[in-house]
C-alpha cells in the first residue's frame, strides 16, 4: 500500500513483550482495491498489497476450484521458494500479463472450455502460461505430457506388437524402452495405458 504519512509511536499491548506491551510506528495507508485511508503499523502496510479487503474482493470465488488452479499456476512461476520453481520459473516459464489478475483469466477459461474435472495445459512445454499455448485437458492426459513421461501412445502400441509377436521377452522389451519390466507387464495387460 502507499503511504500517505507517518503517525506518532504508539505504546501497543502485546503478550510477545515480557513487559505486555512496546512502542511501534504506524502510518497512514492508501488502499488501492477499497479506495480508503487505513492506519496500520509501518512494516505491515508497507508489505501488504490491501487493507485486507483484497481477499474478500467483489468476485468472491477464492474458494472455486478455478480460483486455485490460477493460483497454482501463478505460484508456479512467480514463488521462487516453491518446491517445484525449477520446473516453472526457473526454467523461464512466465504468466501472460493479463492472468495475473484472476477476472481475465476466469473469463477465458470459461470460453475455452473450462470443467472442473480438468487441468490446465501448457500445448509448447517450454512456452508460457498464455492463451494460445494453454488448453484444459484430464489428469490422464496431462501426466502422459510431463517431461518425466518416457511412453506416448505409439510406443505403448509399439511395445505391444513386440511382445504379440512372441520375438521378444518383456525384459528385452524394458531393456530397449528404458522401463522397469513389471511396467512392460502392466501395458501388455492393459493395465497401465488401456485401449484408445
Amino acid at each position: 500500500m502507499k503511504l500517505i504519512k507517518i503517525l506518532k509511536c504508539e505504546k501497543i499491548k502485546s503478550g510477545r513483550s515480557k513487559y505486555g506491551e512496546y512502542f511501534a510506528s504506524f502510518g497512514l495507508f492508501y488502499c488501492p482495491y477499497c479506495k480508503r485511508q487505513v492506519k496500520k503499523r509501518l512494516g505491515i502496510g508497507r508489505e501488504s498489497l490491501s487493507c485486507g479487503c483484497f481477499r474478500y474482493k467483489k468476485h468472491g470465488e477464492y474458494k472455486t476450484r478455478l480460483y486455485k488452479l490460477w493460483g497454482s499456476m501463478k505460484e508456479r512461476c512467480l514463488r521462487s521458494n516453491w518446491q517445484y520453481f525449477k520446473y516453472y520459473g526457473g526454467r523461464g516459464i512466465t504468466v501472460y500479463k493479463e492472468w495475473l489478475k484472476y477476472i481475465p483469466f476466469r473469463d477465458w477459461a470459461l470460453v475455452n472450455g473450462y470443467q472442473d474435472n480438468l487441468e490446465i495445459d501448457r500445448i509448447n512445454n517450454d512456452g508460457n502460461y498464455e492463451p494460445d499455448n494453454c488448453r484444459f485437458i484430464t489428469s490422464a492426459e496431462n501426466a502422459r505430457n510431463r517431461t518425466n513421461t518416457k511412453l506416448n501412445w505409439n510406443l505403448v502400441d509399439e511395445i505391444r506388437n513386440r511382445y504379440n509377436s512372441g520375438n521378444y521377452t518383456q525384459k528385452q522389451i524394458a531393456e530397449e524402452y528404458n522401463i522397469s519390466v513389471p511396467h512392460v507387464c502392466d501395458i501388455i495387460n492393459y493395465k497401465r495405458w488401456g485401449k484408445k
